[in-house]
């Protein structure tokens, strides 16, 4: 009876799960790449619409282009020279892909150095179904700078990060060597879908009297949530005293008595000490913490890129982050904007996306040793005129999981009876 009853409940589940499925797509297991230009012109500072790209995990073949609407009231743009936004990633349930932009039409003049309150800073949410909400429009965030990064523990809340300082246009200066600090940007909290306005998450957030010697606010490039604790990384030791990965003090700071929220140090320099005074091989454009481990508590390997094409693996050794490789990639002209892995057991595989294309390699090596493979050639090239930004790794369909588990159940029933 007990098999009997099983079997039903996962049949059950079967049918929802294939009835959900009938009336939308779910994400096949591929690599998503953001994408900006469309190959008529070459990307430039204005507004430039969004591609979200589906690649094969195994050829690197393109699968399909999803454009984000580009116009209008739901428009979602980048600019092409943003400082390091258009960061994409998976909510931690697997359900929606989220990433920064603005809410001006594709062909607009550089939205990042726009009022918020004029260009609302969105969050786009992308379901399995390549749906695109972009209804949460900040007027209060990143205030002529840029929105970096959005990550989403459920799909209806979110973290968002970004620069704490932007271009001074006062004095006509144009040259993306942002100067003026801003209090709206950093770390910030959107409580749900369709929001208009964020809580302030920053741990520095007065603009200094004396810039030679005070802090600036905040400047955070991505952010990333692994097991309920929040991460952030900082190209800027004027914020953090360090350039490197920190954790918030609170997991997942939320509510306006958490700001300011405190930073625990990761990984981390000694801003000028060592051999790398200024921080260049930490993480500063993103980090990966994985759980290789079982007798280290936590997470206990990271992958990080440093500045322009290095790229580095540490090991959390005795409470104390060791790197074990620092390397750049053969094209050292290039950047690396964004990481993401696939973990089977302790095999890694490793992806970088830089403007040109993305890279791959594989580490069977596991904790606490050394690289012994690394970025060679591209795995897949961006297209002529066109400039890669963020990148994901989707998983596979719910409905195969729960199709395995339905027959599971009936194979049950059938040994038992």
């Amino acid at each position: 009876m007990k098999s009997q009853t099983l079997a039903r409940m996962f049949c059950a589940c079967l049918v929802v799960t294939l009835a959900a499925g009938s009336a939308r797509a779910a994400f096949s297991k591929n690599i998503v790449v953001v994408r900006l230009g469309d190959g008529s012109a070459a990307v430039n500072d204005t507004a430039q619409q969004v591609y979200l790209d589906e690649y094969s995990l195994d050829t690197g073949a393109l699968v399909m282009s999803h454009p984000l609407p580009a116009s209008g009231a739901g428009a979602f743009t980048l600019s092409g020279r943003g400082e390091h936004d258009g960061h994409l990633n998976l909510s931690g349930n697997g359900q929606y892909l989220t990433l920064g932009g603005y809410r001006a039409d594709a062909g607009a003049s550089n939205p990042v150095l726009e009022s918020s309150a004029t260009v609302n800073r969105v969050i786009a949410r992308v379901d399995m179904n390549w749906s695109a909400d972009t209804s949460t429009a900040l007027s209060d965030a990143y205030e002529r700078t840029d929105i970096t990064g959005v990550v989403s523990d459920d799909g209806q809340r979110f973290w968002t990060v970004g620069d704490g300082k932007y271009v001074d246009l006062v004095n006509g200066d144009v040259d993306y060597d942002f100067k003026v600090p801003t209090t709206s940007g950093g770390l910030r909290y959107v409580n749900q879908v369709g929001a208009t306005g964020s809580v302030n998450l920053s741990q520095t957030q007065t603009v200094p009297t004396d810039l030679a010697n005070d802090a600036w606010p905040d400047s955070i490039r991505s952010a990333r949530i692994v097991d309920d604790q929040l991460y952030i990384n900082t190209p800027a030791w004027e914020s953090f005293g360090n350039r490197g990965a920190y954790a918030t003090s609170d997991p997942l700071p939320k509510a306006a008595v958490d700001t300011p929220t405190t930073m625990i140090e990761v990984i981390t320099n000694m801003e000028g000490q060592g051999a790398d005074p200024k921080g260049k091989l930490y993480p500063k454009s993103d980090v990966i913490f994985l759980d290789l481990d079982a007798t280290v508590p936590g997470v206990d390997t990271a992958y990080s890129t440093g500045g322009k094409a290095d790229y580095e693996k540490w090991s959390l050794v005795n409470d104390e982050w060791v790197k074990l490789t620092d390397a750049v990639l053969d094209d050292d002209n290039q950047e690396i904007n964004a990481f993401d892995v696939i973990l089977e057991g302790d095999l890694v595989t490793l992806f970088a996306a830089t403007d040109q294309g993305v890279y791959k390699l594989t580490d069977d090596t596991g904790y606490n040793q050394p690289l012994t493979s690394f970025f060679s050639a591209p795995f897949f090239l961006a297209e002529f005129q066109t400039e890669f930004r963020g990148i994901a790794i989707i998983p596979e369909p719910a409905s195969i999981v729960m199709l395995a588990l339905c027959g599971a159940g009936i194979a049950l029933r059938r040994r038992r009876n």
